[in-house]
């Protein structure tokens, strides 16, 4: 039985937006206009300057006596010609309807790319033509040069598409990490600003409260040494009023304190515990629950089976995976899983708790230090262990086994209802 909670927020804005940031910024599409005529433009000048060299060349030393080589008319013609169609589509790129052409693939662009080549193939010969490059061309010759513009101006379209598109889809990955590193500084915040209020309340309660509680009595007990010195026999009441005042100041007070201290809901189980804490996150970080039947069984709240100690460790093993999700990780995604497997004999059945995240990974073997060594060491006082290392599907997973304790009812004789949450 699973819980999911979509992310909001930021997230959502995130996924809804993504795409309109790139249509509409004018400047994501200046830039890939640069992009793509920078790079059409590099294969169109080589083809227009090799080309003339190359044509000239022929004609001077290959086939002497026939066409003038014209290097300065020919590369002219190629220049304006060619580069003049990687200059419009440049243009295009910058309008509305730029996006849909990084997808050179789809007929539609390639139309637009074959009609603008056709263009620039006319364009190109008629400057031959004009500037004296051919005086009696025959067909052959006009719609070999015609094709030959067409043909490298389609390539240099799809190349300089290729690589705008490229750019695109880098800068569009940038900004996903960035949001979602966004998101993770968020959500980690918000846990700190939650436990310094935590923090706040404990010291408020035990500065307040408490010690003015621990003040009366303190007073009251000095009160009835003087009277004990003075020779004065005290009464059974006379005691009994500082005990009474003693544990209202256990039973009231310092339970309050001590709830705030303790991971929420841990007095009921595990489950509802680590639900509280997923949903105390903010809204743009998308988490998933799992908690297989044979967990319920033990984590039942109106007979629990597992220790308060192990209860505490399991949790505290949650708290200190999502910290480091998003601390370290920048995670916008959490997914938790709670189960019972069979150990290795004579070890029996575990109880295994799993943190992934979608973030940035961890190495193979990683070190621990700090927080995670100290719950290490914890949890193998209890005979369990904790591993953390790269996730099967990226990011970072964090795996707790404990013993799993025996069940304290029979699973068959309770009601079934009573393990539904």
């Amino acid at each position: 039985m699973g819980i999911t909670r979509p992310a909001r927020g930021l997230a959502q804005s995130r996924a809804d937006g993504a795409d309109g940031l790139d249509h509409d910024d004018r400047k994501d599409r200046i830039s890939d206009s640069r992009s793509f005529v920078v790079a059409s433009g590099a294969v169109a000048l080589a083809f227009g300057i090799g080309t003339a060299l190359q044509t000239v060349y022929i004609f001077a030393w290959v086939a002497p006596g026939g066409s003038r080589g014209m290097l300065f008319e020919r590369i002219t013609a190629n220049v304006v010609g060619i580069g003049g169609a990687v200059l419009l589509l440049g243009f295009l790129l910058m309008t509305r309807w730029g996006p849909s052409l990084h997808e050179w693939w789809r007929p539609r662009v390639l139309a637009l790319t074959f009609a603008v080549s056709c263009a620039a193939g006319l364009v190109r010969v008629g400057l031959q033509l004009l500037l004296g490059v051919y005086r009696s061309p025959t067909i052959d010759v006009v719609l070999v040069e015609f094709g030959a513009s067409v043909a490298t101006l389609m390539v240099c379209g799809a190349f300089g598409f290729a690589v705008s598109a490229a750019r695109r889809r880098t800068r569009h990955e940038e900004r996903e990490q960035t949001a979602q590193r966004r998101a993770a500084d968020l959500a980690l915040q918000a846990l700190q600003g939650e436990e310094l209020r935590v923090k706040s309340e404990v010291a408020e309660g035990l500065h307040g409260t408490v010690q003015q509680r621990l003040v009366f009595i303190a007073a009251s007990l000095d009160e009835l040494a003087k009277r004990v010195h003075a020779g004065e026999q005290l009464s059974e009441n006379d005691i009994r009023s500082v005990e009474r005042r003693v544990d209202e100041l256990r039973e009231r007070d310092v339970r309050a304190t001590s709830r705030l201290l303790s991971p929420p809901l841990l007095e009921v189980g595990v489950a509802p515990s680590i639900r509280a804490i997923l949903q105390r996150l903010p809204t743009s970080i998308i988490t998933k629950f799992d908690v297989s039947r044979e967990f319920r069984a033990l984590d039942d709240p109106a007979d629990n089976a597992i220790g308060l100690s192990q209860r505490s460790l399991l949790v505290r093993s949650l708290e200190e995976g999502i910290t480091n999700a998003l601390k370290h990780g920048a995670a916008d995604s959490i997914r938790v899983s709670l189960s019972v497997v069979d150990g290795v004999e004579p070890a029996g059945k575990r109880i295994v708790l799993t943190v992934f995240d979608n973030g940035v990974g961890i190495a193979p073997d990683p070190s621990i230090d700090g927080g995670l060594l100290s719950l290490s060491r914890r949890i193998q006082a209890f005979q369990g262990d904790m591993k953390i290392g790269p996730g099967n599907e990226g990011g970072t997973a964090l795996r707790v086994s404990l013993p799993a304790p025996e069940p304290s009812r029979n699973e068959s004789e309770k009601d079934p209802a009573s393990s539904l949450r």
